[in-house]
C-alpha cells in the first residue's frame, strides 16, 4: 500500500531539499518568474498596430508574381518570386503585401499559393516564398497589438465576432493573458458575457493558460475562468477545479463554481476524487501524451504557463520536452497536496526528469529550470532505492533505453544488500537484463554485481554471461539469420556484411545451430527469421530466445511475404516482434534499425 506523504522520511527529504534550491511543487518556474519570458513577447511593427507599411519594390514584385502565376508565364514568376526572397524583407510586410493583392483580385491566397509550389517550374521559389509568407503569419499572432485590435473587435457585431474569433484560435495560447487582463479590469465587468464565450470558442488553446491561472487569489476573475474550464469540458482540467473544491480558502460561491464545472467534464466525472489523486492521473495522462493538456504544435516552441502571484508568466521551452516538463509539475502538485498517490508521483517524477534530460535537444536549453539546476542523477540519488526503482521499473515497462540507463546509474551509485534484495526491490533490475537494448542490459548486470549477492536470485544467471558480453563488445550491433536454405541464409549473412554496420552470424539447423551462432557474436541485437521455415519453427525459435541469456534481449524481426501474415496482430502486443517485407540487404538494414529504435534502443 502507497504510504501518505509525512509517514515517509525519504520523500520528506526530497521535497524539502527541493524547496531548499527555490523549488516551486505547483508550479515548477513560479520562483523564477522573474527570469522567464514576458507573457506575450512584444514585437514592433514597421508601423502601427493594424499593418505594416508596404514599400513599393515589394508590393511591385508581389503584383508582378501574382500576375505572371495566373497567366502561366512561370519563368517570369520565379524571377519576381526570386526578387521577394532576395530582399530579405520583413515576413510581415510580404505577408499584408500577398494578403492586399490577393484580396484586390479576390483570390484564396494560400490555395493559390500550393498551386503553385505543385507546378515545376515555380516549385523551388513558391517553396521559399511559403515559407517567408508562414514567418509572416507567426509574427503576427504572436503580436499582442494585433491580439488585442481582435479582441476589440468581437463587441461590434456577430460577423465581426466571427472573423476575429477565427484571428483568435491563430494566436491560441498567446491570446488568453490579454482576455485575463480584461477580466481583472473592473472598467469592463460589462465585458465578461462575451470574454467567457471568446474563450470558450477558442476551445482547447484556451486550457493551458486558464489552469495555470487557478493560482490566482482574485477570486472575481477565478470565477470567471472556472466557469469557463466547465464549459470547456477537458478533463485535464479536473485536478485544478478539484483543488479549488477542497481548498480551505476558497470562497464558498468559488467551490459551488468549481463544483459545477467538475460535474461538467465528460466522461470524467470524477465525484468526490481528491485533488492529489486526480493531479497524478494527469501526470500519467501527460508523461504518455495522452492529455488534453499538450502543447500548439503550430508554433516553433512550447509554453509553459506560470501564474507569478499577479500576471500568467509566458516561458518558451523545446516542444520535445513539454509534456516531461508538465508531468513533473502535476507530480510536484501531488506531493504538496499528500495523499495515497505520493510515492508513485515521486516515482514518476523521476522518470519525467530523466526522460527530460535524454529528450531535450542537443545545444537547446530548458527555461523552466535555473542555472546550476541539479541533473536527474543527483535527485535520484537523492530519492533512493524504493524511487528509482519506481522509475525503472516505468521505464522498463515502456521500452524506453534512455530513461532505464540513467536510472540504473543512479541506482548503481547506491545499491547494496540492504536495499535491492529485500522483498522485491531487485525486479526491475532484473527485468533490465532482458532489455532491447544492449547497454540498458550491461548496466542492470553492473547493478546487480555491484550490489554484491550473497544468495542466488531469480535471474542470477544472466548476470555473469552478460559481464562477460559486455567485456567482448566491438560496438557494433549483432544480427542472426535464419533463412528456410543453407544458400540462402549465407547470401543474406554475406549481403548484410557488405552494407555496413552490423556484426552477422547465421544458421538454419535448428536450436542448437541458432545458439551457436549466438555464442559466435560479440552480442545479439535483432534475430532476423523468415517466415517460410514455418510458423512452428518460428514459435520454437523464439522461445529458445526467451530462454538463453545471449538472445533475450534481442528483437524478433520477421520477414513476410505480405501484410496479411499471421505475425502483423501479434506484433501489436508483442512489442519485441517486427516484421518487414524486405527482402534484400539494404531494406532489411532500415528494418532492423527502424524495430531497433521502436523498442528503445539508444
Amino acid at each position: 500500500m502507497n504510504r501518505p506523504l509525512r509517514s515517509s522520511p525519504e520523500l520528506f527529504r526530497v521535497i524539502t531539499l527541493m524547496a531548499g534550491l527555490g523549488l516551486s511543487f505547483t508550479a515548477s518556474t513560479m520562483c523564477f518568474a522573474q527570469d522567464a519570458a514576458p507573457a506575450v513577447a512584444p514585437q514592433t511593427l514597421p508601423t502601427g498596430p493594424e499593418a505594416p507599411a508596404v514599400s513599393a519594390d515589394i508590393k511591385s514584385s508581389v503584383e508582378s508574381f501574382w500576375h505572371y502565376g495566373k497567366v502561366a508565364r512561370y519563368d517570369l514568376a520565379t524571377a519576381e518570386g526570386q526578387k521577394i526572397i532576395d530582399s530579405h524583407a520583413d515576413p510581415l510586410v510580404v505577408l499584408v503585401a500577398f494578403e492586399n493583392v490577393a484580396a484586390e483580385r479576390q483570390d484564396d491566397l494560400d490555395q493559390w499559393l500550393l498551386r503553385w509550389r505543385d507546378i515545376d517550374a515555380m516549385k523551388d521559389v513558391t517553396g521559399k516564398v511559403i515559407g517567408i509568407v508562414s514567418e509572416g503569419y507567426r509574427a503576427r499572432r504572436s503580436d499582442p497589438k494585433y491580439i488585442q485590435m481582435q479582441i476589440d473587435r468581437l463587441g461590434v457585431n456577430e460577423r465581426a465576432y466571427g472573423l476575429a474569433i477565427l484571428r483568435l484560435r491563430e494566436s491560441g495560447e498567446l491570446a488568453v493573458p490579454l482576455f485575463i487582463d480584461m477580466l481583472r479590469d473592473t472598467s469592463k465587468r460589462s465585458m465578461q458575457p462575451l470574454v467567457r464565450r471568446a474563450l470558450r470558442d477558442l476551445g482547447r488553446y484556451a486550457l493551458n493558460p486558464l489552469v495555470a491561472a487557478t493560482e490566482m487569489k482574485d477570486w472575481d476573475t477565478l470565477s470567471v475562468i472556472v466557469a469557463v474550464l466547465g464549459d470547456l469540458k477537458y478533463d485535464g482540467s479536473a485536478p485544478y477545479l478539484a483543488r479549488l473544491r477542497d481548498s480551505a480558502d476558497v470562497p464558498a460561491n468559488l467551490k459551488t463554481i468549481a463544483v459545477e464545472a467538475l460535474a461538467k467534464l465528460e466522461p470524467m466525472r470524477p465525484g468526490n476524487t481528491s485533488a492529489s489523486d486526480l493531479y497524478f492521473d494527469l501526470a500519467q495522462k501527460i508523461y504518455y501524451d495522452h492529455s488534453s493538456v499538450t502543447l500548439d504544435n503550430r508554433f516553433p516552441t512550447a509554453n509553459i504557463w506560470s501564474w507569478n502571484g499577479s500576471n500568467l508568466v509566458r516561458t518558451q521551452v523545446p516542444p520535445e520536452i513539454f509534456h516531461e516538463i508538465m508531468a513533473m509539475r502535476e507530480c510536484e502538485y501531488t506531493l504538496k497536496l499528500g495523499g495515497s498517490k505520493s510515492d508513485d508521483a515521486l516515482g514518476l517524477w523521476l522518470a519525467a526528469n530523466y526522460k527530460r534530460e535524454a529528450e531535450l535537444p542537443q545545444g537547446a536549453k530548458d527555461a523552466t529550470k535555473p542555472e546550476g539546476y541539479p541533473t536527474g542523477h543527483f535527485w535520484g540519488v537523492e530519492a533512493g532505492a524504493k524511487y528509482l526503482n519506481m522509475a525503472l521499473a516505468r521505464a522498463v515497462k515502456d521500452h524506453n533505453a534512455a530513461v532505464s540507463f540513467r536510472a540504473i546509474r543512479s541506482l548503481q551509485q547506491i545499491v547494496g544488500q540492504s536495499n535491492m534484495f529485500s522483498g522485491q526491490s531487485s525486479r526491475p533490475l532484473i527485468d533490465a537484463m532482458t532489455f532491447s537494448d544492449r547497454a540498458v542490459r550491461f548496466e542492470a548486470a553492473f547493478g546487480l554485481a555491484a550490489a554484491l549477492p550473497q544468495t542466488n536470485f531469480d535471474g542470477s544467471q544472466r548476470v555473469v554471461p552478460l559481464l562477460a558480453e559486455a567485456l567482448a563488445q566491438t560496438g557494433s550491433a549483432g544480427v542472426i539469420v535464419i533463412m528456410p536454405s543453407a544458400d540462402e541464409t549465407k547470401k543474406m549473412v554475406d549481403d548484410l556484411k557488405a552494407a555496413g554496420g552490423f556484426s552477422v552470424a547465421g544458421s538454419n539447423a535448428g536450436a542448437p545451430g541458432v545458439v551457436a551462432a549466438a555464442a559466435s557474436l560479440p552480442a545479439v541485437d535483432a534475430i532476423v527469421v523468415s517466415e517460410d521455415i514455418g510458423p512452428g519453427n518460428v514459435d520454437q525459435l523464439f522461445n529458445i530466445a526467451n530462454e538463453n541469456t545471449r538472445l533475450a534481449g534481442a528483437i524478433r524481426l520477421v520477414m513476410t511475404k505480405t501484410n496479411a501474415s499471421i505475425y502483423e496482430p501479434r506484433k501489436v502486443y508483442d512489442l519485441m516482434l517486427a516484421t518487414t517485407t524486405a527482402t534484400d540487404a539494404a531494406g532489411l538494414k532500415g528494418a532492423i534499425e527502424e524495430s531497433r529504435k521502436k523498442l528503445g534502443s539508444v
